[in-house]
């Protein structure tokens, strides 16, 4: 049953042997049947490991020189949620007694959601969500009104990647005249490096934590698709942003050992 259809979750297996999902686990590990799950890779161009390893050391110096400044970097990001996304590769499994390093396809669909989430060590800020493609203007007006008011009285690093909305002129000034210093980004005083979601966890974390929370059950509605996603983000504890923000600090190891390579996630 297995060799035919090695994408069978637990539930179909043991529906279909007539057994309960625990003896379904035994019998697949007494087969030798282990689960793999896809993973995320990134190719990098030529140029990307060295800027990736220049960033790891440039931080993991600061953070020598400052442990509690690891507490005091605020991460962000934009994702979208697909109406169709009934599958992510956090819940895709393949049982198989080797890894086969699969991959597999989603259909794209211009029904659903981009959604902003920024994260500390003292919790999340999120989700906002963008009702039309997120321009230079509209980015900057959720900075101004929406994400400001809540870090104005906190000494926050501000860090967001290279995507095209962050790089408008209007927002590299404004984050200028806010953050001075201290912010993280696409040609900002801390240049962040292209191509880099394993170290930041609104991408190593956030997002597949929250999609495999909306997606269990999957919505009907782009309505019922905010609900869940603002009723998700509702379970991401501080101590979980905490452990998650503070293993920051290990992936850039990991990556500066890797020499800058991409690490899994």
């Amino acid at each position: 049953m297995v060799n035919d259809n090695p994408r069978l979750s637990i539930r179909e297996g043991a529906a279909r042997a007539g057994i309960s999902k625990s003896s379904y686990q035994i019998a697949m590990t007494q087969l030798n049947f282990r689960p793999y799950h896809p993973t995320l890779i990134v190719d990098l161009n030529e140029d990307d490991f060295d800027r990736r390893s220049e960033f790891c050391e440039i931080w993991l110096d600061k953070f020598e020189n400052d442990p509690g400044l690891i507490d005091r970097i605020f991460w962000s990001d934009e994702a979208k949620f697909s109406m169709n996304t009934t599958v992510n590769r956090h819940n895709c499994t393949y049982w198989s007694r080797e890894n086969p390093h699969f991959k597999f396809e989603v259909s794209n669909t211009k029904q659903g959601i981009t959604v902003w989430c920024g994260m500390s060590s003292n919790g999340l800020v999120g989700p906002y969500v963008f009702d039309d493609t997120v321009t230079g203007s509209l980015y900057k007006e959720m900075l101004v009104e929406y994400v400001w008011p809540k870090l104005k009285r906190k000494k926050f690093y501000f860090q967001h990647d290279g995507a095209g909305a962050h790089y408008a002129i209007a927002v590299r000034e404004w984050l200028d005249e806010i953050f001075s210093d201290h912010w993280i980004g696409r040609r900002g005083p801390f240049d962040w490096p292209a191509r880099s979601p394993d170290l930041t966890p609104c991408d190593f974390f956030l997002w597949g934590y929250l999609k495999d929370i909306v997606f269990k059950k999957p919505p009907a509605t782009l309505m019922e698709l905010q609900q869940s996603i603002e009723e998700a983000c509702e379970q991401v504890t501080e101590e979980m942003c905490r452990k998650a923000c503070r293993s920051v600090m290990q992936r850039l190891r990991d990556c500066l050992h890797r020499e800058g390579h991409f690490l899994s996630y």
